[in-house]
């Protein structure tokens, strides 16, 4: 193995680390904004002194940010249960990226109990990156839908909300990406065939 093999190893066993890491972390802010979710609907009292008493004018999650405090200067609850859904949502899409991203790195390696080979131009790898693409486009379609609900249920002089539409940007260019590997894992069939 040569020393440019080697440092691509290390480099690739240090980034799958770092996917399982973020998939990791990224469920884990899912599920505590689902629990803050249950919280704000169960006890508007409790929630009333406890968000009350935390200063909050805005709060974001990936590109989705939401005013959540109102004119008096204490949270909403109506929009923190808003914000609270959306969140959610979001980071249990940027989870599964990061999950395909680790076994898209870990299939080719050769790691995977469905990989075929040492070659990132396998089916399972465009399928993953497909589903990669998906779910950028859903996050943007989430952080769209949460902001038109933020307008009809807040209305619009109260609604302070702002959505990154990049994640269509980034869907689309992992979908064309998919089909380059597509092309790729036909080429790779073809030779293993002549072989």
């Amino acid at each position: 193995m040569t020393k440019e093999e080697k440092r691509m190893e290390i480099l690739t066993k240090v980034a799958t680390v770092f996917t399982k890491l973020f998939e990791v972390l990224y469920n884990v802010g899912a599920i505590a904004m689902t629990v803050a979710f249950v919280l704000v609907l169960l006890d508007p009292v409790v929630n009333a002194v406890v968000w009350g008493s935390v200063p909050m004018e805005e709060l974001r999650v990936q590109g989705f940010s939401m005013r959540i405090s109102g004119p008096d200067g204490v949270a909403d609850p109506k929009a923190l249960a808003i914000f609270l859904i959306g969140g959610a949502l979001i980071l249990e899409l940027m989870a599964w990226v990061f999950r395909n991203v680790n076994l898209i790195l870990r299939t080719t390696q050769g790691l995977t109990k469905f990989s075929k080979g040492k070659t990132p131009f396998q089916k399972d790898n465009v399928r993953m990156m497909r589903e990669i693409g998906i779910f950028f486009i859903s996050i943007a379609v989430v952080e769209l839908i949460m902001s038109s609900v933020a307008v009809l249920v807040l209305g619009p002089e109260m609604a302070e909300v702002s959505a990154d539409m990049g994640g269509f940007v980034v869907g689309l260019l992992m979908l064309c990406l998919s089909q380059v590997f597509a092309l790729g894992q036909k080429m790779q069939e073809d030779v293993d065939g002549l072989v």
